[in-house]
């Protein structure tokens, strides 16, 4: 058996490696030069930096699995500050500790700093009550919180943090689809607070709910690559189109037309039906799923006052304000020590984040001064001197897990099973982030309905 991966992202990289493990004949088809997709690194003031994700969810246990696996435990490393904020006009205050914006604890004094007395009472009386059993398993995430904190938590803390993190307004995407699990949870622990209490929690680790990797996250992806034993890799080859055969599928490029009994996309669903042809089933099904880009703006600057890091380990924006066109600040340099470490005292590493519900309105030229006249603002410091700066557009990097999206997933499954030899692993598919990305991956074998030789 052989099979063609088609995406070089890790879902692809994972796909190949399994594939090989069982026995089959792989070739893998990267368009870029390099691979890892959304976890890139690029060489900002002399220093190889990540530019795309920079950190992975400890609250599941696939990334850690994976990089114990590939050797890479003792590279793991927490962030030196998680003291994120929320910004606003009227000025910063600590986000209290909370699972994606939801409120671990109700008598956090940090609630304090974003509530008003009236709205923490109203929401500690909100989640009191008896969680209800009949509650619509498609309810919004934004919905939820309402229903059991009121519309204070929503707006001035959750909306801020799926905005910042999924580029998106909680009113529109599925609770059970961000948050696999809430509300089995909630029914468990009779409170929202709680259940969001209880998945920080499940991490064994205090403070903050990620890790990182030093040197960046791309240390996972060369591992990946490294351990590809037996795949013959193939970078800067865009495939064309995937058709059904009589015997298996063929997998055109601008230049060869391979045959193959097996093929996997790992790709965006745009990308996968751009390049699908013939399945009118399947490319209805990835139609429907909603995807949004992000702009990343990458700052290195000279300043000591950054060495007191003013905000942190960053900010999440408030949506609601006007003065700055960002959606998030990470003052990377203060949030991992192995960057602070390398640029020294005086250099800093910003990044700036863009797409509010997955549109990016900015014009990518102009970002690098929008970004630093955010940051400025953001920071409260004047940032005269930027020595470095890279802007970079993740086009459908992100998959908006809106109402009905579960739904989506399991007609696409069924659009896939019923064609033999073809799998559809695309990050974002079964969750966004690192974490979605291994466990949808292991989904494969089920798929394609492989067996080892």
């Amino acid at each position: 058996m052989n099979a063609i991966v088609i995406g070089g992202g890790l879902s692809g990289l994972l796909a190949a490696r399994e594939l090989a493990r069982r026995g089959m004949q792989v070739t893998l088809f990267e368009s870029a030069r390099t691979f890892g997709g959304a976890i890139a690194g690029a060489e900002l003031g002399g220093v190889t930096t990540d530019i795309g994700a920079e950190a992975f969810a400890i609250t599941r246990p696939e990334a850690l699995e994976l990089i114990a696996e590939l050797g890479l435990t003792n590279e793991v490393i927490a962030p030196a500050r998680s003291d994120a904020h929320l910004w606003t006009e009227a000025g910063i205050a600590e986000l209290p500790r909370s699972l994606m914006g939801i409120p671990c604890d109700l008598a956090d004094p940090a609630l304090a700093k974003i509530l008003s007395e009236k709205e923490i009472a109203t929401a500690q009386k909100l989640d009191a009550k008896d969680f209800p059993s009949d509650l619509d398993p498609e309810i919004t995430l934004g919905e939820l919180v309402r229903l059991r904190m009121g519309e204070a938590v929503v707006r001035r803390i959750l909306t801020p943090v799926v905005a910042g993190v999924h580029a998106v307004d909680p009113d529109l995407v599925e609770a059970e689809a961000v948050i696999p699990g809430l509300i089995a949870r909630c029914r468990e622990t009779g409170s929202l607070a709680g259940a969001a209490d209880s998945f920080r929690s499940a991490s064994g680790a205090p403070g903050s709910a990620i890790n990182g990797l030093r040197g960046g996250m791309t240390t996972l992806i060369n591992a990946l690559v490294a351990d590809l034993e037996g795949v013959n890799v193939k970078s800067n080859r865009t495939v064309t189109a995937v058709r059904k055969s009589k015997t298996g599928w063929i997998v055109e490029t601008a230049d060869v037309s391979l045959r193959t009994d097996n093929v996997v996309l790992a790709l965006s669903a745009p990308a996968a039906r751009r390049v699908l042809r013939g399945q009118d089933r399947i490319n209805a099904a990835l139609e429907k799923f909603s995807v949004g880009d992000v702009a990343v703006v990458s700052l290195v600057v000279q300043s000591a006052k950054l060495d007191k890091a003013p905000v942190g380990s960053g900010v999440l924006v408030d949506p609601d304000q006007t003065a700055v066109r960002a959606k998030a600040l990470t003052h990377a340099s203060a949030k991992w020590d192995w960057i602070k470490e390398t640029f020294g005292p005086g250099t800093h590493l910003i990044r700036l984040s863009y797409g509010r519900n997955g549109i990016i309105e900015e014009s990518l030229d102009e970002l690098p001064d929008q970004a630093r006249r955010d940051a400025e603002r953001i920071l409260g410091v004047k940032l005269p001197k930027v020595t470095d700066s890279k802007v970079t557009r993740w086009a459908d990097s992100l998959v908006h897990q809106r109402v009905g999206h579960r739904q989506n997933v399991r007609a696409l499954q069924e659009a896939v099973a019923a064609q033999d030899g073809l799998a559809i692993i695309g990050a974002g598919i079964g969750g966004n982030g690192i974490a979605g990305s291994i466990a949808y991956s292991r989904t494969l074998a089920d798929q394609l309905g492989a067996t080892d030789s």
